[in-house]
């Protein structure tokens, strides 16, 4: 099962790059195909099954192509699969290129979430970036050379650092192969420890991300595809926070006890930083990239508490914020196919004219303040629970970035919707119809019934706050 979630997509992006005639189809095609292996993935999971595989790439390097699901790998395979099948039903004004490369993403990221091997997980993580840099290279803004330098490099210099910290884990520790049960059984400890850990710190803080190596992300954003294809599945490589989860804070307990009150304090105020600066946006990608940052920041507070709760409130948030933030990009897609323009000022007024559109707005905008009933509500809750338990000083400054959600996310939409003058635009069609209903299903799903998704990460969750002291 897990292996044709990964090919699967894979085979359809290379049809769809061969066949740009029938791009549209493949895509939906493939995109629907893997929601269905995904659902029945995850029900299998439910019933005991993690569909663990392992075969030797390299035997003598100790490489294996070992895959299997827990709790968080699964539940964001969820997240991964749905949302880009939205994000494929929105996306029909988008050169067909763009939609072979969201496949063979949608393929890497199943493969991140799935790897049981550490070069397995390396391999699948740099191969994802590959469409993400070519979608932006060939059809972002005027401003996408610098945007994708500036992407580039932070994320090359991070993967690059984690690269040392892999041959170190295993050659320093002593472990037989690079299998995620051998690393964690022969742990680095010592300085050599502290210095791996922080190499997969800063690689998994590019990919959060988290202040200060953040910077690339505004102009990822902004100078992407005006669509929202890209944006979308840009959403769902900001993997940092699952990095952590699976390999650097298993592989390195002593040490992350040790910068945790460093890492704590760095997520609050990058949750709240990234808040008050998404206030000030007039543009809606900028406004969207700083929220989502800051959620991100929210949920790394949680992880960092190192406790049962946090860890999984972050995963949940993870899953939940890429299902609405991805949907909010899509629908800023919709709003600059209508005007030709991203700026809120001049689609002022709109909900007279396109009550359908702010609707769906206003149910994507709630699920990003986390209103109580839609999916953006558990994980932030859960984070914060989580944080207490480690520090209440920390808990009050993410509280804060909760609170100002609101602020800035709920004023960009009565600027577009309610301020004056009322302008005329479009309702939505049928295309929109489709993706936005599905989106909105799959928001409050996950808010009125989110014991589904956290049955599921519990045992992980759990495994993890013993291993690294429950936030002690």
């Amino acid at each position: 099962m897990i292996h044709l979630l990964i090919f699967l997509p894979l085979a359809f992006g290379l049809l769809a790059l061969l066949r740009p005639g029938q791009a549209r189809l493949l895509g939906l095609v493939g995109s629907g195909a893997t929601l269905l292996l995904g659902l029945a993935g995850f029900a299998a999971f439910l019933n005991g099954a993690d569909g663990s595989y392992q075969v030797p790439l390299l035997a003598e390097a100790g490489v294996y192509y070992a895959v299997a699901w827990d709790g968080a790998g699964v539940v964001l395979m969820l997240a991964v699969v749905v949302t880009t099948l939205i994000a494929l039903l929105a996306a029909r004004d988008v050169p067909p290129a763009m939609v072979g490369l969201t496949l063979l993403m949608e393929a890497g990221l199943i493969g991140i979430l799935a790897a049981r091997d550490l070069v397995l997980f390396y391999v699948f993580f740099e191969a994802t970036l590959i469409p993400s840099l070519l979608m932006l290279g060939l059809y972002g803004g005027a401003g996408r050379v610098r945007a994708l330098v500036k992407f580039a490099m932070f994320t090359l210099v991070g993967s690059l650092l984690m690269l040392a910290g892999i041959l170190a884990v295993r050659y320093l520790g002593g472990s037989p192969s690079f299998l995620y049960g051998d690393l964690t059984a022969h742990p680095l400890a010592g300085s050599a420890g502290m210095w791996a850990f922080a190499a997969f710190l800063l690689a998994f803080m590019v990919k959060t991300p988290l202040f200060p190596l953040h910077v690339w992300l505004p102009d990822f954003h902004a100078e992407n595809h005006p669509s929202g294809l890209a944006d979308a599945m840009g959403t769902l490589y900001k993997v940092g926070i699952f990095g952590l989860f699976r390999w650097a804070l298993p592989l390195f307990p002593e040490a992350f006890l040790s910068f945790q009150p460093w890492l704590l304090a760095l997520a609050a105020l990058t949750a709240l930083g990234a808040a008050w600066t998404a206030y000030a946006q007039t543009d809606w990608k900028r406004l969207l990239a700083y929220g989502a940052l800051s959620h991100m920041g929210v949920g790394a507070l949680g992880l960092f508490s190192g406790t049962a709760e946090g860890a999984l409130g972050a995963i949940f948030l993870l899953a939940a914020s890429a299902v609405y933030t991805g949907s909010l990009f899509l629908f800023a897609g919709g709003l600059h196919r209508r005007f030709g323009t991203l700026d809120l000022k001049p689609t002022s007024g709109l909900a007279k004219s396109a009550p359908g559109l702010a609707a769906l707005g206003l149910i994507l905008v709630l699920a990003m303040v986390g209103l109580p009933g839609l999916s953006g509500f558990p994980g932030e809750f859960m984070n914060l629970l989580g944080a207490w338990q480690a520090s209440p000083v920390w808990t009050f400054v993410g509280f804060l970035a909760v609170i100002a959600a609101a602020a800035y996310a709920l004023g960009a939409y009565q600027q577009i919707f309610h301020n004056a003058p009322d302008k005329p635009a479009a309702d939505m069609d049928d295309t929109e119809w489709q993706w936005g209903v599905l989106a909105t299903l799959v928001i409050v799903f996950m808010g009125v019934y989110p014991k589904l998704f956290t049955t599921a990460l519990q045992p992980a969750a759990e495994a993890l706050a013993a291993l690294i002291g429950g936030g002690r």
